[in-house]
């Protein structure tokens, strides 16, 4: 049984590339993301037991513990897979590993080089963010959230939010944006998808020092990301003039 999981954390870890020096046991990938953390990366239920349906990354500080979750459905990254010629599974599957007794496998769908490339993709994102605030505050960088319009016209917000975020990287700082993140990975037209972007993208507004606001209008996506910044006390700038908070407290580590 546990070779199975060790051989499919191996397709997605194994090169030392986004998880470094990985070491497999049992069910689990472990290695290092810099010098004070460490990297768990396992597949889990998602309240069907037997059926694993995701893939969680736990990020590990060598004095705190945990101190940051992130839990990515197979079926929010890679959607829902027809099975051709399966009278049973007309409307298709969502992926997921099935330990049935002593037999594991995945369940009807096998993962295309595509479908672990973008799994690996997702899980690089978002571990890179954690690995950029280290890198940044070490220089006295901050990484800046960029906070824009994706929906309506969303090839010329893109480009939109491309530009704001070319100017913070000018000015010395790290700018995070979701525009150039998500778009390539999840379908705008599939809500689960959707709704798994939103949410990585609330989760790097977390591990941002400052939330710069663009744009004429405030998208839904975008009120929440203000928000939640609000709450944890980041420092919002819109239009260029910050917008004072004092909210103290910064909280972290929560899953979704």
């Amino acid at each position: 049984m546990s070779n199975f999981f060790e051989q499919e954390l191996r397709k997605l870890f194994g090169d030392g590339k986004i998880i470094h020096d990985p070491v497999f046991v049992g069910r689990v990938c472990v290695g290092g993301l810099d010098a004070d953390r460490q990297v768990r990366a396992e597949f889990v239920t998602m309240g069907y037991a037997d059926h694993y349906a995701a893939l969680r990354l736990t990020l590990l500080d060598n004095d705190l513990g945990v101190v940051d979750k992130l839990t990515l459905r197979l079926k929010d990254v890679w959607g829902k897979k027809e099975i051709p010629n399966n009278p049973y599974l007309k409307s298709g599957v969502n992926p997921h590993i099935w330990v049935n007794d002593d037999k594991v496998d995945w369940y009807a769908y096998h993962p295309t080089l595509a479908d672990y490339q973008q799994l690996r993709q997702a899980a690089g994102s978002y571990l890179d963010t954690f690995r950029g605030q280290s890198k940044a505050q070490e220089h006295g960088l901050k990484l800046i959230y960029i906070c824009a319009p994706l929906r309506g016209e969303v090839e010329k917000n893109i480009e939109f939010a491309r530009q704001k975020a070319q100017e913070v990287f000018l000015s010395g700082d790290v700018p995070v944006c979701p525009h150039l993140m998500f778009p390539p990975l999840a379908d705008p037209g599939d809500p689960a998808q959707d709704q798994a972007a939103r949410d990585m993208g609330l989760r790097l507004v977390e591990a941002c020092q400052q939330v710069n606001v663009y744009g004429p209008t405030r998208t839904k996506g975008m009120q929440a990301e203000i928000r939640l910044a609000e709450k944890l006390g980041i420092p919002i700038k819109a239009d260029q003039k910050e917008k004072e908070r004092t909210s103290p407290c910064r909280k972290r580590g929560r899953d979704r």
